[in-house]
């Protein structure tokens, strides 16, 4: 957050200090001036506190992602563990050379199909 300092009357101070001191014992947790003002910029400017809000909220979304994509990569890979392991199961009971060739061209057939999506 960037500091701005702004010069107010002396009476527009003793109010704002007035009403952060009352607010403060009405919720029972400390209010300042600065407070009252980022209140006041929040209902006047909402497009600015809606660009803040955003803008705080992009580094959650990144780690939403980042733990989307790790939970699809553990799932990728335990599906490629299987897959492995089911061809490996599956050419042993193969006979001959060209049923594994038919087998072999099945595969990467459904590869390169998967890998035109």
């Amino acid at each position: 957050m960037v500091k701005t300092s702004i010069r107010l009357p002396p009476e527009i101070c003793k109010k704002l200090e007035s009403e952060a001191r009352r607010l403060g014992e009405i919720g029972g947790v400390p209010v300042t001036v600065s407070d009252l003002i980022r209140a006041c910029i929040v209902e006047h400017f909402p497009q600015v506190s809606a660009r803040a809000r955003k803008e705080k909220a992009a580094p959650g979304e990144l780690l939403d992602e980042v733990f989307l994509l790790k939970e699809s990569h553990l799932q990728l890979a335990q599906d490629l563990e299987k897959l492995v392991q089911t061809l490996t199961e599956k050419f042993l009971l193969l006979a001959s050379r060209k049923q594994v060739e038919e087998l072999s061209g099945g595969v990467a057939a459904a590869i390169k199909t998967l890998g035109g999506r």
